[in-house]
Order: C-alpha cells, then structure tokens, then sequence
C-alpha cells in the first residue's frame, strides 16, 4: 500500500512499573560508593569540587515522562556522584545521532535500527550499552475495532511519531509476516497519533510497552499486539560519537554506572519514579494512573517483563548488556527490512569495552534506602490520594 505522510511533527512518548510512597523523608547523600577493580574509573569522581556536563540529546521534546531514570538520577545525586552534570536536549531522528558524532552532544538514545543505518551511511558513531532490555515494540488499536491480530493489520493505516519510525516498525511486522511495503500504510501524526487512533482517523498506532500503560492509565481503551512475543530483541541504546568514546571513555562510563544505580532505583520503587518526573514537569497533564503506568512500563523494558530478566540484568549481567546473539538478530532483520543495505558486523555498531559492571553492594544499598525513604510530593500523586 503507498505511503502517506503528513505534518512532520516530533513525537513525545511516554515511557515505564510499580512500587510505594513512604512517609519518611528523603535520605541524605554521603558521596558515592567505588566499585571494585575497573569501577575505581566508574564508582566515584576524583575530588576537583567541579563537575562535567555531560549533554544527551533525546529524539523528541523532553519535556516528557520518557526518562525517568534520568531524572532520578539528576534529583537523588547520582550523577553527582561521578562528577557529572546532566544537561538534556531534546532533538529528533537521525539528527541526534549526527549531533553526537560532530560533539554537539556527548550521548543519544535512538532505536538501534535508525543508528545502523547512519553507522552503514559513514556517521562516525557507536553504540556503547542497551537502554531496552527487551523488543519494546508493538501496535495498539481501539477495542472493539475488529483489530486484534497479526493479520488484522493487513491494509490498516498505522501512525507514526515521525518517517524513522518506518525504520523501527518493519521487522516486527516483518515477523508478524506482513510485507510493510505493501500491507499497512503509514501516516505521520507526531504527537496528536493517539488521539488521532482514538477518535478512528488512523486505524493503529504504533507504539510501545510504556506508552501503551501510559495511556491505559489515561482513559484510552487500546488494546496491544506485542513485538516481543515475536521478535526477541532489544531497544533504544546508548550511542557516542567516535571520539568522545575514544577519548572520554572514563566519562561515558561514569554516566553509565550512574544510569545503572538510578534504574535500580527506579526498579526497587516506581512509584517514586513517577513522582520524580511528575515533579520534573508539573505542567504535563497526567492521571497518577497513566504516570505510575509509564514507569511500570520503563522498569519493564530496561530490565525485561519477566522477573527472571530483571533478575539476570539486576544480578548477573549487569544494566544495558547486549549479547552478540541477540545483536544479530537485530542486524538480519534490519537488512530483512531494508534499513540497511548489507550486513553490518557487531564490532561495526557496537562495544562494550566500558559498560560498567555491576552495581557495588554499597551502591546497592544506597539506592535501596532512597527508594524506601522517598515521600511522593508531586500534585499528580496527591489528587490521587
């Protein structure tokens, strides 16, 4: 079916799962924890009483409930921690990407199928940790609508944020065994996509696991075909330019192991997570629902629905692993897609020379007795409550 696009609009998702408010205050911060070995890179900032932005760029306004583990970061130290001061900067696809390669900004966080096709293009870029665990993606349409299959979304108008994410949605459908050529049309609705599905102008939405309990929480009947019971891969990842990886290796893992202890927190109690951004962004008009939603969606995806993944990427692995199967996998179906034109190797888009280890005990500990003492504040919280 031909393509039809219309008003190029940059998509704001809503991202991520559960937990509790207490009523003690907050814990104060006593500096960081250094882990073992390798960590005495990325367990605590040497002591120059000054610290270093790190700029990342996102591929849409971030004024958002997508990052919450960013904010967590920000508001409980942990950044700090390292030496390090977060700036966020809200961008779009593949442009975020070329701002990380020409130092614009140090990190961004596209799907990793709108990155090997800039990585094949020549953009001097890597992929350096995931940020999904899992394939978060899927399509939702209103219940009752006679849409509830794979098949169904033959001949079906599906809405986009913006064109790249024809890039991230043809290998599951692919799999799903519809030709995204030929078999769905798709429409570019940007941030009014939802609605557009809900009031019946678009048939799909294409979407993913926290947005689509976001919107759960908003009042949106949808239902939700998941990606990843069809297509085992991961996500969004972590990309760098060449040489801020080169060079500022020890930054990049700083951030990283801070990005690990914030979604360990974020893990241990989402209800706090929410808060956080609530509070980030009071303007955002949200039900506590649809923001406690997001982060049941975001823990979910960063560390798999199963508690048997949250535990391997919590205990074992480590947050952001990415195995070479699992990246092969990746790399076939983009060139299955025709999101790039041959098969790229793994050591072409991806390391993981500094992705950190796991968290220290200490950190652990840190994090846990924030996330226990934390007091939701946010209005969102309280007109729930």
């Amino acid at each position: 079916m031909k393509k039809r696009m219309v008003a190029l609009l940059t998509a704001a998702a809503m991202l991520v799962v559960l937990g509790g408010c207490s009523s003690s205050s907050q814990s104060e911060k006593d500096g960081a924890g250094k882990p073992e070995e390798k960590k005495e890179e990325a367990g605590g900032a040497e002591d120059t009483g000054e610290l270093q932005t790190v700029k990342v760029v996102m591929p849409r306004d971030i004024e958002c409930l997508d990052d919450m583990a960013m904010w967590i970061g920000d508001s409980q130290g942990y950044f700090e921690e390292q030496g390090l001061k977060l700036e966020m900067i809200s961008g779009s696809n593949p442009s975020d990407i070329q701002m990380v390669s020409t130092g614009q900004a140090d990190l961004a966080c596209p799907s990793p199928n709108v990155t090997m096709a800039q990585i094949e293009a020549g953009v001097p870029v890597k992929i350096v940790s995931g940020y999904d665990a899992i394939n978060i993606y899927g399509f939702s349409a209103v219940n009752g609508k006679g849409i509830d299959t794979w098949e169904d979304l033959k001949g079906k108008t599906i809405a986009l944020g913006d064109a790249s994410w024809e890039s991230i949605a043809a290998p599951t459908l692919i799999a799903a065994g519809l030709d995204p050529e030929k078999d769905v049309e798709y429409v570019v609705n940007g941030d009014s996509r939802y609605q557009m599905v809900s009031e019946g102008q678009v048939d799909v939405l294409f979407t993913w696991i926290s947005e689509y309990e976001q919107l759960k929480g908003m009042g949106y009947d949808f239902n939700y075909l998941d990606g990843s019971e069809i297509l085992e891969v991961f996500g969004a990842s972590w990309v760098a330019g060449t040489d801020f990886f080169d060079e500022k290796g020890e930054t990049l893992q700083k951030f990283l192991y801070a990005l690990q202890k914030s979604i360990y927190f974020m893990y241990l109690n989402p209800e706090a997570a929410a808060d956080i951004t609530c509070n980030q962004f009071p303007e955002i008009e949200v039900e506590w629902d649809g923001a406690l939603g997001c982060a049941n969606g975001r823990v979910g995806q960063a560390l798999g629905v199963e508690g048997s993944l949250e535990e391997y990427f919590v205990d074992e692995v480590g947050v952001g692993y990415m195995s070479d199967e699992a990246w092969n996998t990746v790399i076939d179906n983009a060139v299955k897609a025709g999101v790039i034109k041959e098969k790229l190797k793994v050591e072409d888009c991806y390391s993981d020379e500094l992705l950190p280890e796991l968290l220290s005990d200490e950190d652990k500990a840190d994090a846990k007795a924030d996330a226990e003492a934390y007091q939701c504040t946010s209005k969102v919280y309280e007109s729930a409550h």
